[in-house]
């Protein structure tokens, strides 16, 4: 039975696609390019954070309609954004009626990151999401956390709140809860939102839902670690890759990647940040990675502009470098920066071998038959601030 993976934007594809690496490598496509059902596991970016509820509900719709012959009798799931940025309850409801699924069970708790799930409230290392770095993201749905009125205000379907304790159980404890958990999500129709802040919780919650039907898991890595877990695709965490010559691509504004970046060449790595004055010298980063040091290219913080022309720079920027040498690994953090650097390229898809630490994608970029780049995804806010001096300089 095969999964596939429904995501708005393309880091959030591989960070969770990465997870249900145990059957083989997951394919990644950006539509309107499409898995056919030669893949156990693939993820469909609509690369559609971004857009009016309206239409991203299209694309996903547009998706669903691509792949009907591989959905037939297989597992879905709705990535969300950790932080329910973008049009959520839109692309929901698009893919519940597409899907013919009855209940969502929506829970973007991803405890591993900081994310977590309280009587409804969404939290960033126990701050109100809203009160977070991220409520100032233009793609944040406005001035709360409570998941209940985000989805209700923008849903044309029922939601309800279903409290989960949060315990560390035993297998005989577990058993009984869960019955009555999958009995409460049997009962219900619409989009069910969940607590959880530990993986334990997240465990709970799929296995509540692994035998009932017409119910659409729907939440961030962290929701989907757990679906893996229990639909059997999950892989142990493949190693890190070695240290060498990396290009550490970050157009992300996260202050998450900023530090890390800011990290990254206090510790000596050369780099390129794009600025409004022109192109960068990109000399310092062709010759590092000729070294086989690591070197990056990311944005100056006061630049201005869309992001997606900002993506579409350093998307260039890149191309430059790789027409001089070839990196050891394509780092890329933020999903339009990776979507940007994939149409540059004119990358058909991309392969995971899994996730080495949490948030973190492994795989390869497949430019065409020939030709392909090992490359590493991150979520633009995720992560500590050393995490690329740490990967760069590899295990102690």
């Amino acid at each position: 039975m095969a999964v596939t993976i429904i995501a708005d934007d393309l880091s959030g594809a591989c960070d969770a696609g990465a997870l249900f690496a145990g059957r083989g490598p997951v394919g990644v496509f950006v539509a309107p390019e499409l898995p056919d059902g030669r893949w156990p596991a693939a993820a469909v970016d609509t690369e559609s954070r971004a857009l009016p509820p309206a239409v991203a509900a299209s694309l996903v719709r547009r998706a669903v309609d691509g792949i009907e012959a591989r959905l037939g009798g297989g597992h879905i799931f709705k990535k969300l954004d950790s932080t329910v940025r973008g049009p959520v309850a839109a692309e929901l409801d698009a893919l519940m009626g597409a899907s013919g699924a009855t209940t969502a069970l929506v829970c973007p708790a991803f405890p591993a990151q900081g994310r977590t799930v309280r009587d409804g409230v969404l939290s960033v290392f126990g701050q109100p999401a809203h009160e977070s770095p991220t409520g100032r993201d233009p793609d944040y749905p406005g001035p709360t956390s409570d998941l209940v009125e985000i989805l209700s205000s923008t849903s044309g379907r029922p939601v309800s709140l279903l409290p989960l304790p949060v315990s560390l159980i035993t297998l005989k404890e577990v058993r009984g809860p869960l019955e009555e958990l999958a009995r409460a999500l049997a009962m219900r129709t619409g989009l069910v939102v969940a607590d959880a802040e530990v993986d334990q919780d997240l465990d709970a919650l799929a296995l509540a839902a692994i035998d009932l039907p017409g119910v659409l898991l729907a939440g961030s890595a962290g929701l989907a670690g757990a679906a893996a877990r229990a639909w059997g695709f999950a892989a142990p965490a493949p190693p890190a890759p070695a240290p060498g010559g990396w290009l550490v691509v970050a157009g992300s504004r996260h202050p998450a990647t900023r530090a890390q970046v800011d990290a990254l060449e206090a510790s000596g790595s050369a780099g390129a940040r794009l600025d409004a004055a022109g192109e960068p010298d990109l000399a310092k980063v062709v010759a590092a990675l000729r070294a086989g040091k690591p070197a990056f290219l990311s944005i100056n913080a006061r630049l201005e502009g869309a992001a997606r022309d900002i993506a579409g720079r350093l998307a260039g920027a890149v191309k430059t470098v790789l027409a001089e040498v070839s990196p050891a690994l394509l780092v890329l953090t933020g999903g339009e920066t990776a979507h940007a650097v994939m149409r540059a390229l004119a990358a058909r898809r991309l392969e995971l071998s899994g996730a080495p630490s949490s948030g973190l994608a492994l795989g390869r970029l497949v430019v065409d038959s020939t030709s392909t780049i090992p490359i590493l995804t991150k979520a633009g806010g995720f992560g500590a601030p050393d995490l690329f001096v740490a990967l760069a300089r590899g295990p102690a």
